[in-house]
Order: C-alpha cells, then sequence, then structure tokens
C-alpha cells in the first residue's frame, strides 16, 4: 500500500519533539532522511539548542507544539496521559477552564512564552502553530491561536477545512469544534491542510488512496511509538 501512496497529496507531520529522548532522536532520524514535511516542537525544560539547530539544519518545516503541562513535570517521562479515557481528559479540561485555572489570558500568556523560547532556540519564529491533544481548537483558544498566528505572522495553522469521517471519538469531537470555528477560520488568511488525521485514530493509511487529488491531508504520527516511526521509515 505505501508504493500508492502520492507524497503531494499528504503533509507528513511528526508531533512531540522534545518530549523525550526517543521521540527527538526518531523524528531527527525521520527529517534527515527526508520521511517528514513538518515537525511539531514541544518547548520544555529538557530541550537543547544544539538538538534543536540539528533538526531545523534539515529543512523540515518547524511548526509549535502549544501546551499547557508544566515544564519541569515529570509528565513528560511518564504515560499517566495514556490513564485516562478521551471523555476524561476532556471533562478535566473544561473544568480547568471554567475553574479559571486556564483562563483564556492565562492560556495567552503561557503560549506567547512557548512561541518566544522558540524564537531563542530557532533563531525565529515557527513555521506553523498545533498544539497537545489538539487543545486549540476549543474555540476560546482557536481565536487565541489565530491571534498569535497574525501577531507573529506565522501563516499556517493545523485544523484542516474538511470533516475527517471515523468512528474515533476524538476525531467526532474534532470535527464538532470545526465547525464551531469555521466561520472565525474563514476571516483570516491562514494557510491548512484540507483535511487533518492522526496516525493513531487508525492503524492503516488505506483511505489516502481514495482522497480526492486535489485534496491535501494532514497526517500526524507520533514516531516515540514503534508502530508509527517504522510505518514512517518505509515510505519511499
Amino acid at each position: 500500500m505505501l508504493d500508492q501512496i502520492d507524497r503531494k497529496k499528504i503533509i507528513f507531520s511528526a508531533d512531540d519533539f522534545g518530549v523525550n529522548a526517543l521521540a527527538s532522536a526518531n523524528i531527527l532520524q525521520l527529517a534527515k532522511a527526508g520521511k517528514l514535511d513538518r515537525v511539531e516542537v514541544m518547548i520544555n525544560a529538557s530541550l537543547q539548542k544544539a538538538q534543536a539547530l540539528e533538526l531545523q539544519a534539515t529543512g523540515v518545516k518547524l511548526d509549535i507544539h502549544l501546551h499547557l503541562i508544566d515544564y519541569a513535570c515529570d509528565y513528560w517521562q511518564g504515560n499517566r496521559h495514556l490513564e485516562r479515557g478521551a471523555l476524561k481528559r476532556m471533562l478535566l479540561f473544561v473544568g480547568h477552564y471554567l475553574s479559571g485555572k486556564n483562563s483564556t489570558q492565562k492560556v495567552t500568556a503561557r503560549w506567547e512564552d512557548q512561541i518566544k523560547k522558540f524564537k531563542e532556540l530557532f533563531g525565529t519564529y515557527p513555521a506553523g502553530i498545533g498544539s497537545h491533544e489538539y487543545i486549540h481548537h476549543f474555540p476560546p483558544y482557536f481565536k487565541i491561536a489565530v491571534g498569535l498566528c497574525e501577531k507573529y505572522k506565522i501563516s499556517f495553522l493545523r485544523y484542516g477545512l474538511g470533516n475527517f469521517e471515523h468512528s474515533c471519538l476524538i476525531s467526532k469531537i474534532l470535527n464538532w469544534l470545526r465547525g464551531q470555528n469555521r466561520q472565525y477560520f474563514k476571516k483570516t488568511n491562514l494557510e491548512t491542510s484540507d483535511y487533518l488525521v492522526s496516525f493513531d485514530w487508525t492503524d492503516n493509511l488505506e483511505f489516502i488512496t481514495s482522497l480526492p487529488t486535489e485534496s491535501r491531508t494532514e497526517v500526524v504520527f507520533h514516531p516515540e511509538r514503534a508502530q508509527e516511526f517504522g510505518f514512517l521509515q518505509e515510505l519511499n
């Protein structure tokens, strides 16, 4: 099936550069081999400038992976985020927003700080904006992400113009949120893909061969996972 994939129709994106040593090493290897189109960099205390510059030298598009996790938290090395289901994570997320812990003012400040740290590492602002667990699709945060794109002249936003129909709960939630944000996004001049899908929603990419030839789909990978790293290694 891999030999049927048209690379011009797909944006191969890798998330979590900087989240831990394995993720960074695998992403760097894939970027050097020309397997990736975009990489989302997660700003945290363990991310080293030398490592960042080595990734930048590959020429891959560098986006920022905005998040709301404490920089020094051991979350980066553990799997606590995997212990909760999507629904529980969503309820916790909404609770933090309603309580004011993650108010729009606080989120704006934290995300802007991450963008400035990105600039310190790479000497330039990100080419695009995405976020951990797609939280920038939450309408109040979506406006923040758009505003940061405009302020720092960032041209690409992970969004996806059309709905990717899949039974996965996360996909369904994102489709609903996309509808809530569509009119706001139309007022911008930002670039995005035609569709957005994560490899962990489906363990194969057979659907790609049936996409309209004029569309481009951003497919998100987490190369610290053996299956996803292996798939990308086999790309032509």
